[in-house]
């Protein structure tokens, strides 16, 4: 499960700096200056905004999938808690709720 989930991860990232670099590419900006005032201004290319929204909805997917494995995981460790649990391995899935359920409670 984790080398599944660090191959999602993996995968997200590096098409998501991909898509970052493609997207500053076509980014074009000036400088103006307007009665002592420095201004700047931004030009995008066609299809810059389609990156950007690409971008978002990789990430969302990857936490989704992130919050769904977390889900799964809780529901495992609830079952499994008529069972006594052994040692630390028990101890490993109390904190990994207890975190991903702070980190989505926010």
């Amino acid at each position: 499960m984790l080398v599944c989930l660090f191959a999602v991860f993996l995968s997200a990232q590096v098409a998501s700096w991909v898509i970052f670099a493609k997207h500053n590419m076509s980014i074009s900006g000036g400088e103006y200056v307007l009665s002592g005032a420095h201004l700047c201004n931004y030009n995008f290319d066609a299809g810059a905004e389609l990156t950007v929204e690409i971008n978002w909805i990789l990430g969302i997917v990857r936490e989704i999938l992130t919050m769904c494995l977390a889900v799964w995981i809780a529901i495992k460790h609830f079952r499994e808690l008529q069972r006594p649990l052994i040692g630390a391995v028990g101890d490993c899935f109390a904190v990994s709720i207890q975190t991903h359920v702070f980190y989505f409670a926010r």
